[in-house]
């Protein structure tokens, strides 16, 4: 029997854009990265699409795409982002996505429900629009329809596999603990299993109400726990022999989130790219596979029950994500969550009257207001611009204004669906980032709500929420969060002035946002609202008050203007100082001390223009940097910048690049060269830039 093999990453971040401008604010917790996105990115998106593979000298030989080997999904919001700010990881994950089609006869890629939401806790209409919108992007992205689609935290119940079916969706993944019965097709009582009785080798068809039914794999429990939290990635070949044997055959597959590759456990990545090619060479006669193909060759046999309302994550059902079931991440085991029950109820309370004003008053703006919001995700994937989507849902002769409420409604409820991300209610707090995120997501669809003609509920929300108390602080329950931390978020146009106006503005005074773009001539502020259509005008402000989110975003822009700034200063300063420097002798030892206003100059000028430095002073500046990792840091960033400029531009500038990567090295200076590897290792003819391929480590022999 064949032994087929199925390594499964769910990669999901919590919908953390801002609902005005559509792009994600900093976030303090992430640092030194601007906020999580990018950080994770940094740490495993982007290196399970290049993770290298070592020879016996320990030179990279080989970049590895792990995408193109492994089943995946990715939150469709994640993706979104991605496209914008890691335009490389994204397309090398579309990319491995063809290459398993190609290979396979099915991609890699699964579908994910469109906000990760906890799908038994969704009403109808909110699971077939999460479904229904995940599938429009999914389409729009690999150009090809899901054939299967990941749960949020496997979290499932009938209804929800009855959705997917209506979908169109062939399958989905389960963990073991939530098979209650089996039995063969066709045959009498199901048995009851357990984690340790149900085979999970196979496919099971789960049956539906009217003659439908639902194929699921149930991934294998134990060494997927052992790969999420027993630091079975350390080791390469470890990890093969538990995924190995020993089992007499059909499908072994695991299932995790994606982040344990490189951000849970660093160089994971790696240990994944071991594992794919001892699969590839077929060692112990295993080969790689995804779930649609294994599924198209060894149709469902078996049938199985679930376990209603169960989670992976959760050993109560569904109680994380309402209760304080003692479920949690762990850092604080003596809080309480008592606040997951009434931040539900209140977001609920405001989807009822979302839903209640979206069809009563999109039956005035669009032919079926159904039908138009069941098709609205083709806009939040960018598959069709917002004018065409009006132009075939909305009334015909609608004036500006009305096309506009058309466009309030639509977003209203993309955001009153965003404030249910699971990720809300996962942690042990109500004023983490997660759930205050989630918060003001229902602060724009509660203006929205409004703005549209709808009742203003926003009393009765704030007082249901009033109930949710803060573990961290005693005078922050739900309501005064809404208060001082959630609304002060929502922007006025004036207080976003500073974007366009003084040092750090854009050139022409602009700024633009995927949700926002904004101008001034110097008197007027002038806002065009893109998913709404609306525009917005004002007098320049003689000051303004953003909130915190805004001025942390502007003192990074400060922050890196004033670096560029004084790195220019000390490189001219350094440019005078220089022919009054000589050996470091005895003499020279008093003007060491002021030489910290020259050295960021003194060592860029050495490394980029190749000014001559005192023999004796190159031995110093280790030192000096050791001491001052500030401004280590600041030329690291700079410096790696500036290889990558160079590096864009072989093989003219091979020589610069090679001495620019020897000589910081020289100085001690911690710079990875990351994307520059990846750049060399793709150019044709590797093996003729043998030096610069050595300073970088990568291996010539056999390209």
């Amino acid at each position: 029997m064949t032994k087929a093999l199925c390594i499964h990453g769910h990669f999901y971040q919590p919908p953390r854009f801002d609902p005005w401008l559509e792009e994600v604010l900093p976030e303090g917790s992430a640092a030194p990265a601007h906020d999580w996105n990018a950080r994770i990115t940094r740490e495993c998106y982007a290196p399970l699409a290049y993770a290298r593979r070592l020879d016996g000298a320990g030179m990279i030989s080989e970049l590895v795409n792990c995408y193109a080997w492994m089943s995946f999904n990715f939150g469709p919001t994640l993706l979104r982002w991605m496209e914008l700010h890691a335009p490389g990881a994204y397309a090398r994950i579309l990319e491995a996505d063809r290459q398993s089609l190609r290979r396979l006869g099915h991609g890699n890629a699964l579908a994910q429900v469109y906000h990760h939401p906890i799908m038994p806790l969704a009403t109808d209409l909110d699971k077939d629009l999460e479904i229904g919108w995940a599938v429009q992007d999914f389409e729009s992205r690999f150009g090809r329809k899901p054939e299967g689609m990941w749960l949020a935290e496997t979290a499932v119940d009938g209804a929800t596999l009855a959705a997917l079916a209506r979908a169109g969706i062939r399958f989905t993944v389960l963990a073991p603990r939530q098979a209650k019965a089996v039995r063969p097709v066709g045959s009498g009582e199901f048995s009851p299993v357990t984690e340790d009785t149900l085979d999970t080798t196979r496919p099971y068809l789960v049956p539906l109400p009217q003659g439908k039914s639902m194929t699921v794999f149930f991934y294998h429990g134990s060494i997927s726990r052992a790969v999420a939290f027993e630091r079975l990635l350390e080791n390469g070949e470890q990890f093969w022999a538990r995924l190995s044997g020993p089992f007499p055959g059909g499908l072994r597959h695991i299932a995790t989130d994606g982040e344990s590759y490189g951000h849970h456990f660093l160089f994971g990545e790696m240990a994944l790219a071991y594992v794919i090619e001892q699969a590839r060479e077929g060692r112990d006669g295993m080969i790689l596979t995804n779930y649609g193909a294994y599924l198209q060759a060894n149709p469902a046999r078996d049938e199985a029950q679930i376990h209603e309302n169960s989670s992976w994550s959760c050993a109560h059902g569904l109680e994380r994500w309402k209760t304080h079931c003692g479920c949690s991440n762990g850092s604080h085991p003596d809080w309480m969550q008592d606040w997951r029950r009434p931040l539900r109820r209140s977001l609920n309370y405001l989807k009822y009257y979302v839903d209640e004003h979206f069809f009563k008053r999109g039956s005035t703006l669009f032919h079926t207001p159904g039908l138009a919001l069941a098709e609205y995700g083709l806009t939040l994937a960018g598959a069709e611009t917002l004018d065409g989507f009006l132009d075939r849902h909305a009334l015909p002769g609608l004036i500006p204004n009305q096309r506009q409420d058309a466009c309030r409604l639509l977003l209203m409820q993309q955001l009153a669906l965003a404030s249910f991300a699971s990720c809300a209610w996962f942690f042990d707090d109500i004023a983490r980032i997660e759930p205050l995120n989630g918060l003001i997501f229902a602060r724009r669809a509660l203006d929205l709500l409004v703005a549209t003609g709808g009742a203003d509920v926003e009393a009765g929300f704030v007082r249901i929420l009033s109930e949710a108390q803060s573990n961290m602080r005693e005078e922050w329950d739900g309501a005064a969060l809404w208060r001082d931390v959630v609304t002060p978020r929502r922007p006025r146009l004036a207080d976003l002035a500073a974007y366009v106006l003084g040092p750090d503005a854009a050139p022409r005074g602009e700024r633009h946002w995927p949700g926002l773009f904004l101008a001034t001539d110097g008197r007027e502020l002038v806002g065009r609202w893109h998913r709404t259509m609306d525009e917005e005008r004002c007098p320049v402000p003689a000051q303004t008050s953003p909130c915190a989110g805004h001025l942390a975003e502007m003192a990074l822009a400060r922050s890196r203007r004033q670096e560029d700034a004084l790195l220019a200063a000390s490189c001219e300063a350094a440019e005078d100082l220089l022919p009054l420097l000589g050996d470091f002798t005895e003499g020279q030892t008093q003007p060491q001390a002021f030489l910290g206003l020259h050295m960021p100059g003194l060592v860029w000028n050495w490394l980029t223009v190749k000014r001559t430095l005192p023999r004796d002073m190159l031995g110093f500046i280790p030192v000096w940097l050791g001491r001052n990792p500030d401004i280590r840091a600041l030329l690291e960033r700079r410096l790696e910048d500036h290889g990558l400029e160079l590096a864009r531009r072989l093989p003219a500038t091979e020589k610069d690049l090679i001495d620019l990567i020897g000589n910081a090295r020289k100085l001690g200076l911690g710079i990875p060269w990351w994307e520059i590897q990846n750049m060399v290792m793709e150019m044709p003819g590797r093996s003729r830039h043998e030096e610069l391929c050595q300073l970088l480590g990568l291996a010539t022999n056999g390209c």
